[in-house]
């Protein structure tokens, strides 16, 4: 009986998410994911540029994305921004501003030759802070060197049930 109360807690596969809209640029619309059981995994193509890929695995990514309105009368006016962050559920609680190992990624889709594409976010602030039973906040800060960008923070509360 006293083995078995040592086990490790598996973490929950389900998530009940609780979004702070005022993160959002007013000119378009923000969405956020919980992918569960997933990891990120980099490719690389004939340029070695590198791209994300998900496969089955025991980590949590999160998704966010940005999507501008687009122009009334303006061709190729679209513009997006993607973020992806693998997180490991057995260490939910952290602080870091070292990237170095880890997977957070940032990506820009527009009509801007030569940038756009899949970028590593190398500097920032990146916490998940327990908020209350299951309840977790998602904090990201971050500037990108290679491309302009419009998103430079994230917030996001979300729980496991």
């Amino acid at each position: 009986m006293l083995l078995l109360g040592c086990k490790t807690k598996n973490p929950s596969n389900s998530f009940k998410e609780i979004v702070v809209k005022e993160m959002c640029p007013e000119d378009g619309k923000c969405y956020y994911e919980m992918l569960k059981n997933k990891n990120i995994d980099f490719s690389y193509n004939n340029l070695n540029e590198f791209y994300p890929t998900f496969s089955e695995g025991e980590n949590i990514i999160f998704k966010f994305e940005y999507k501008r309105n687009e122009i009334s009368n303006t061709q190729d006016s679209s513009y997006r921004e993607e973020i992806l962050i693998e997180l490991n559920p057995y260490d939910l609680e952290f602080e870091t501003t070292s990237f170095k190992g880890k997977k957070i990624v940032f990506a820009r889709w527009c009509y801007c030759k030569g940038q756009t594409g899949y970028y590593k976010i190398k500097q920032g602030k990146l916490s998940v802070i327990k908020k209350g039973t299951n309840t977790y906040e998602l904090k990201l800060n971050f500037k990108m060197d290679e491309v302009p960008q419009v998103i430079t923070e994230i917030k996001h509360i979300f729980t496991l049930e």
